[in-house]
């Protein structure tokens, strides 16, 4: 209880990231008094795919909310609101009467849809709809003809995934027909299942980042949706980010838990990080790197960047184009399981133990390569090895291949997001903690890069959405005050190899495109 005898206010926040699950409890200041975390446990049954089983799921988020609470000396009952942070793409379906699902979760980084897309991005009816959008474009100029005539579909998008599991798993098209099926992504199932199915609702920041939200018109993507045969009704309703989202079974966790704010893991770094002006630009590092900048209003996709809706508090509606290498934690984490050194941390020291890289290259691609090559067969390599590499030149080459990628989708955002990129870059994640990977970045891109000292912004910006509707904070203003820096580093003159080194390396890359042949 506060000094004036007031009851303190409580946000307790959980992110559902790719690779862990994160929960933290924060008083009014936003400094954490409690905490939790646990690996989120994948299964790979084949190449390609990359799923969550829900049950374990469900123990393992159940279980790391009640631990931080008990990690924080509350109870229950003196939690405020709960605000949730997922991993966007992340998708399942479900029986709305049984609540039995269909399949497991289809992680965002799955590729076993890769030979249907390529079949859908190829066919001649695909073809049509963006000669007939070209049409409607040059009439009318309109941004999302635009969009629209050069749009091709990713692996990434879940619409294209969804398309894919309602023609492959037995039974379900027809449940789909008969009304039975409900689709959500993480944050969707996880409040239907806190409510005990009384909610099924999702908000904009993670539905514009499925393929079925159109963002130029505020509504659903229904061309795209006919075409792949995808109905509305399994669909969720959409809620602003910072809104009311039911409250957790009081049997769950002791207390009936107000849900007060959905929002996606990036936009949820976005948020934390306080990137509420127009050409802020945030970087973050964890299971995968991405960056991501404030456009105020939705730009153009190409070049693997995409527009998406950032959150939408009442009639304050922020947009971001956005870019990403799914390979930043999975590269590092099989450094660690090769012996090449111990943690992220240890990587600096080694990597600094030699000159350079000794003309060794790394190409960072275990999931093929992202913006701005959108190419999935891209193979994971070392090139240049020669009977003098060390395995210090070799780490060193990872850790530059890190720092390559972040300059390459810096490069590819700003000229698609046609805004100006601040000059300050505020970077989170686990990664972010590497100050060999951020100075060799500050140096390529010639700007200074901001860290926090909570590198868990997902978590703050869920804690900042619920806090904002449960009336803990007023303003986003109120909450710059509250995000701190734990270290600037500013960058030092370039380096005469710099260009040499980028483009050694952007010739390694070339040589891995394509490597597999589809259907591998």
């Amino acid at each position: 209880m506060a000094a004036n005898g007031v009851t303190e206010p409580y946000i307790l926040a959980v992110d559902v990231g790719t690779t862990s699950l994160k929960c933290q409890v924060y008083n009014q200041k936003a400094e954490i008094v409690g905490k939790c975390s646990e690996k989120v446990q994948k299964i790979f049954p084949q190449r390609g795919y990359v799923e969550i089983e829900p049950d374990i799921l469900w123990e393992q988020f159940t279980a790391i909310v009640k631990s931080c609470i008990e990690d924080s000396k509350l109870s229950p009952d003196q939690i405020t609101a709960m605000g949730i942070s997922t991993n966007r793409a992340t998708f399942i379906t479900w029986n709305k009467e049984t609540g039995k699902p269909y399949h497991n979760f289809i992680s965002w980084n799955d590729t076993r849809a890769a030979n249907y897309c390529e079949g859908i991005n190829g066919s001649v009816s695909l073809k049509f709809l963006r000669v007939g959008a070209k049409m409607i474009h040059t009439v009318n100029r309109g941004r999302r003809w635009e969009a629209a005539s050069s749009f091709a579909f990713s692996t990434q998008h879940v619409i294209l995934r969804l398309a894919w599991i309602l023609e492959n798993v037995p039974g379900l098209r027809e449940d789909v027909n008969d009304g039975k099926v409900l689709f959500g992504c993480l944050d969707t199932w996880l409040v239907w299942k806190l409510t005990k199915g009384t909610i099924h609702a999702t908000d904009l920041s993670n539905i514009s980042a499925t393929g079925l939200y159109d963002l130029f018109i505020g509504n659903w993507n229904n061309i795209h949706m006919s075409y792949l045969r995808i109905p509305n009704h399994i669909l969720p309703e959409i809620r602003d980010t910072s809104d009311d989202y039911g409250c957790c079974e009081k049997d769950i966790f002791g207390a009936a838990i107000p849900i007060r704010g959905l929002i996606a893991d990036q936009t949820a770094a976005i948020f934390g990080q306080c990137c509420f002006d127009e050409g802020d630009i945030k970087v973050s590092m964890g299971t995968g790197t991405f960056l991501s900048v404030n456009t105020h209003k939705p730009c153009v996709p190409g070049q693997g960047c995409w527009p998406l809706v950032a959150w939408r508090i009442g009639d304050d509606q922020m947009c971001t184009l956005e870019c990403n290498d799914s390979d930043t934690c999975g590269v590092i984490d099989w450094g660690i399981n090769m012996g090449f050194y111990k943690d992220v941390i240890e990587t600096e020291s080694i990597a600094k133990s030699v000159e350079d890289s000794g003309g060794v290259c790394f190409v960072p691609s275990f999931s093929g390569l992202q913006a701005p090559y959108e190419n999935n067969t891209a193979c994971c390599s070392f090139m240049g090895l020669t009977p003098a590499t060390t395995p210090a030149h070799m780490v060193r080459a990872i850790m530059e291949s890190v720092a390559f990628r972040v300059r390459q989708l810096h490069d590819v955002l700003e000229e698609r997001s046609k805004v100006k990129l601040k000059s300050v870059l505020k970077f989170d994640g686990g990664v972010s903690n590497n100050n060999f990977i951020l100075n060799l970045i500050s140096r390529l891109l010639q700007k200074d890069i901001d860290r926090p000292s909570n590198l868990d912004m997902s978590l703050l910006g869920a804690a900042f959405m619920a806090g904002l509707s449960a009336g803990v904070w007023k303003t986003k203003e109120e909450l710059k005050a509250l995000r701190k820096t734990q270290k600037l580093i500013t960058p030092e003159n370039q380096h005469e190899e710099d260009q040499e080194m980028l483009e050694d390396w952007g010739r390694a890359v070339q040589r891995s495109l394509s490597w597999y042949a589809i259907g591998d």
